[in-house]
């Protein structure tokens, strides 16, 4: 409720546009949040700086110095991403960063992120392809808990996945109550998806498209397809947005 409050309060701010999702394994995190409960500090700087700090086993195509190193590297560490495997189920170290994601590896990722346990829906899928796929308790889950984009005529679950309904993906999984908002970038009017993606950018998840000097150009190019290394950054946003959140 209370995240519901100030997210509603932000949108009131700003009329155009638009809890808890810890890992226990980020034993260091988990022992700030106590500490700041109980202290009721005003400052969770440290917390998110934590975030910042996680290091992960390299993969062979994630570069040190790449822009997505740090989002690949933090989501490695948390067990939400963890590279591409051979025929005989051996980790080949490779993560490849610009290939598209699927909208079975879009969904894997964000429940996997929001700490959805698949094992608990036992419903099984109404979806075309999940009957022998191996996403098939992950779709089970997303239609068990209603999952908007899997509602009716679901995409193939092989098929490339746009960013407009990663973001839906991504604010489903963690059962965000999305307001009808507006999106202020110039290419989502009509967008099926237009509010997702004005609360994710409301709330910093996500930023649209810079120019080659970083600044803004009012796009954010709904649908398109979405390679491994921008849904890395977009989980790594919602989850240090979740952290942040729950001190509000």
């Amino acid at each position: 409720m209370k995240r519901f409050l100030s997210v509603f309060l932000l949108a009131a701010a700003f009329v155009t546009t638009a809890g808890y999702a810890f890992f226990d394994e980020v034993i260091l995190l988990k022992q700030e949040l106590q500490t700041w409960e109980a202290t009721q500090a005003a400052d969770f700087t440290d917390v998110v700086a934590q975030l910042d700090d996680i290091t992960a086993p390299v993969f062979r195509d994630v570069p040190a110095d790449s822009w997505f190193s740090p989002y690949v590297s933090s989501l490695a560490e948390w067990g939400i991403v963890s590279g591409y495997r051979n025929a005989q189920g051996q980790q080949t170290g490779e993560f490849k960063p610009s290939s598209n994601v699927t909208i079975a590896e879009a969904l894997k990722m964000a429940m996997v992120a929001a700490k959805v346990d698949v094992s608990l829906c036992t419903n099984v899928p109404l979806h075309a392809d999940a009957t022998n796929h191996w996403a098939k308790a992950y779709v089970a889950c997303a239609e068990a808990m209603d999952m908007r984009l899997f509602r009716g005529n679901a995409p193939s679950l092989d098929s490339a996945a746009k960013r407009s309904q990663v973001i839906a993906i991504i604010n489903d999984a963690f059962g965000e109550q999305v307001l009808p908002l507006f999106s202020n970038f110039r290419d989502t009017e009509g967008n099926p998806w237009e509010s997702d993606i004005a609360y994710a950018a409301l709330l910093g998840i996500v930023s649209g498209d810079t120019d080659a000097s970083g600044n803004p150009t009012g796009y954010f190019r709904p649908n398109e397809n979405i390679v491994r290394a921008e849904v890395a950054k977009v989980i790594y946003e919602k989850i240090k947005d979740e952290v942040k959140s729950a001190t509000l």
